[in-house]
C-alpha cells in the first residue's frame, strides 16, 4: 500500500473521511483517518466490499442516490445518514470520477436540518432583485453571504482579461485586517462546488491506495473535502486568516468569479449550511445573468 504525498489533489480536509469504491462497490482508496470514524485500521479495509464498511440500509441508500446523478460533475447530498449502524449520523456528499464511486462523509452536527434554508435564501435573493444601482446590488449579496456563513469577511469577485476586480465587499468591524489575503489571490482552478479550509493550520489527510494503484490518481475535482493547495493555504495563514470559504460564481457555463470568505479562527459551518451556501451562489448567478442580458439589451436598442 502507497500513501499519498502533502499535495492537495490526493488529500483531504480532516473534518470527514473520504472511501473511493471500484465498479463492484469494493474499496479501492480511502482517506488515513478512516479508523478514527469506523474503528477499523485503513489498511485492512483495502479491496473490502463496502458492505463491510457500512449498514445495507446505507449501502442501499447510497445506490438509489447514485442512479441520480445527471452528470460526471454532478454531485448528490444525503443528510444525517446511520452509516455502520452504531447510531452515528453521517453526512455525505457522492460522485462519480471516471468509474470510480466517490463518497465523502463527515459527522452531523444539524440532525434537525435547516428547514429554513429555502425561504431564506429566496427571501434574500428577492431582496436583490428591485436594486438597480450594480454597487450596491453587490454589497447587499456579500452581506447576505457574510450572514449565511457568520465570517468576518466576504468579497465577490468578478474576473476580467489578465485581472479580477472586487464588486462586493461585508466586512464585521474590525476585520479589516483580513483584506490583504482577499486580494492576494485568484481561485479559477475550474472547480464548480465550493472548496472550504476550515482550518488553515490544519494538516491535511492523505488518500491511501494500494500499490498497484499508484500511477493511476484519483481526480478529486470534485470533491467537497478537497484539501486546499499547500501554497494557497500558508499565504491565507500568513495574511492572519484562519478559515477560508470559496464559491465559484459560473454563469452561462463560464467562470464569472467568485465569492471569498475569510474569518480569522477556523470555522466551518454545517454541511447543509454549506449546501445552502451553494444554492445562494448559484441564484446570485444567475440574478447576475439576467442583469447582463438585460444591459446587452439596453445597450443594443
Amino acid at each position: 500500500m502507497s500513501q499519498a504525498g502533502p499535495s492537495s489533489d490526493d488529500a483531504i480536509q480532516p473534518i470527514g473521511f473520504l472511501v473511493a469504491l471500484a465498479p463492484d462497490w469494493r474499496v479501492s482508496r480511502l482517506s488515513a483517518n478512516i479508523g478514527d470514524h469506523l474503528g477499523v485500521p485503513a489498511a485492512s479495509l483495502l479491496h473490502q466490499p463496502v458492505t463491510n464498511l457500512f449498514a445495507q440500509d446505507a449501502v442501499h441508500s447510497l445506490r438509489n442516490r447514485l442512479a441520480l446523478l445527471r452528470s460526471p460533475a454532478s454531485v448528490e447530498r444525503l443528510y444525517a445518514v446511520p452509516l455502520t449502524g452504531t447510531g452515528s449520523l453521517y453526512d455525505i456528499a457522492l460522485h462519480m470520477s471516471g468509474t470510480t464511486v466517490v463518497i465523502e462523509a463527515e459527522p452531523s452536527r444539524d440532525h434537525r436540518h435547516d428547514h429554513d434554508s429555502t425561504g431564506t435564501i429566496c427571501g434574500m435573493i428577492a431582496q436583490l432583485g428591485p436594486i438597480a444601482a450594480t454597487p450596491d446590488f453587490f454589497a447587499l449579496a456579500a452581506r447576505h453571504m457574510r450572514a449565511l456563513t457568520g465570517f468576518d469577511r466576504v468579497l465577490i469577485r468578478r474576473y476580467g482579461a489578465g485581472a479580477t476586480e472586487t464588486v462586493g465587499e461585508a466586512v464585521r468591524n474590525g476585520a479589516q485586517s483580513l483584506a490583504a489575503a482577499g486580494q492576494a489571490m485568484r481561485s479559477d482552478d475550474g472547480r464548480t462546488i465550493l472548496t472550504i479550509i476550515p482550518d488553515t493550520a490544519a494538516d491535511p489527510i492523505a488518500i491511501l491506495a494500494p500499490s498497484e494503484a499508484r500511477q493511476g490518481r484519483l481526480d478529486l475535482s470534485h470533491a467537497m473535502l478537497l484539501a486546499a493547495p499547500p501554497a494557497r493555504q500558508a499565504a491565507l495563514r500568513k495574511s492572519g486568516v484562519g478559515a477560508a470559504i470559496e464559491v465559484p460564481l459560473v454563469i452561462a457555463g463560464r467562470h464569472w468569479g467568485e465569492i471569498i470568505c475569510h474569518h480569522r479562527a477556523p470555522a466551518c459551518p454545517s454541511f447543509e449550511r454549506r449546501s445552502a451556501i451553494e444554492w445562494f451562489a448559484m441564484m446570485l448567478g444567475m440574478q447576475i445573468e439576467i442583469r447582463e442580458l438585460k444591459a446587452r439589451l439596453e445597450a443594443a436598442a
